[in-house]
């Protein structure tokens, strides 16, 4: 079985659309961990949670996400053949369709896969409005990011690292990139995602940027550091070429009957 797992704070607007993606994926079970969300995210995952999809936990506290993944890791092992440790604001398939369980299978004897980050910008939008996230923003980094996220095998991982970037593997397992080359660390010196590829919607519409960036962050508990001047000078290189890739999935979320 292939599985997710979700830290999140008022994240009630983005996780039906988020949960029909990875559904479409192939993904079946989703461990949603909420931080203190105020929204009406209970009401959003509802059906999910009926179906048996959706596992809710409530978990407070700041800066606690990797107490989070180390959670969920347990609660994983022996349940999921693979667990996948994202955002809901990014959306993990395959560069070139098809089946995530098949593209996993060479990766079977290993601890983990990491993927590489495609980084997506705003486009020029300043407002929200009630389009998906994938079909609102289709411009991305002409480059791949260096950072990567993790598909782990979770009774082969002994904890979260680096929160969803890098884990430790039990000894005799090692997680590598797509191209099989070992990965510890958060980033990659040869990031590439030619087989698998993770869209990181980071800034979206200015509005919700300014509304997400004024919370303290899950992994830390502290703001965020950096002014918006040089998100804008950032977001321009995340915005240099169009990218639709993500849309051609667009039926069969709206079909998913849950």
């Amino acid at each position: 079985m292939l599985a997710i797992c979700l830290c999140f704070k008022d994240s009630a607007p983005y996780l039906d659309e988020w949960l029909r993606f990875h559904y479409v994926q192939g993904f079946r079970r989703f461990y949603l961990y909420n931080n203190e969300s105020s929204d009406d995210w209970r009401e959003v995952v509802r059906p999910w949670v009926d179906t048996g999809l959706v596992v809710p936990r409530d978990f407070d506290g700041k800066g606690v996400q990797t107490e989070m993944y180390n959670d969920c890791l347990a609660a994983a092992r022996g349940q999921v053949d693979w667990l996948a440790f994202i955002d809901d604001d990014e959306f993990l398939y395959l560069t070139n369709g098809g089946s995530m369980v098949d593209a996993l299978q060479p990766y079977r004897d290993t601890a983990g896969v990491a993927v590489s980050w495609i980084l997506y910008g705003s486009g020029g939008a300043d407002r929200q409005d009630s389009q998906w996230v994938i079909e609102r923003f289709t411009q991305r980094s002409a480059t791949v990011d260096t950072h990567v996220k993790c598909i782990v095998r979770p009774d082969r991982i002994e904890r979260s690292e680096v929160v969803g970037h890098a884990f430790r593997a039990l000894p005799g397992f090692r997680v590598v990139d797509e191209r099989m080359r070992t990965m510890t660390e958060p980033q990659s010196d040869a990031p590439s995602a030619s087989v698998l590829r993770l869209n990181h919607y980071l800034v979206k519409s200015w509005e919700e940027w300014r509304l997400r960036r004024s919370r303290p962050q899950v992994n830390t508990g502290l703001p965020t550091v950096h002014p918006e001047a040089l998100w804008r000078t950032w977001d321009k290189e995340w915005s240099a070429t169009t990218d639709t890739s993500a849309l051609r999935y667009l039926d069969s979320m709206r079909a998913v009957a849950i």
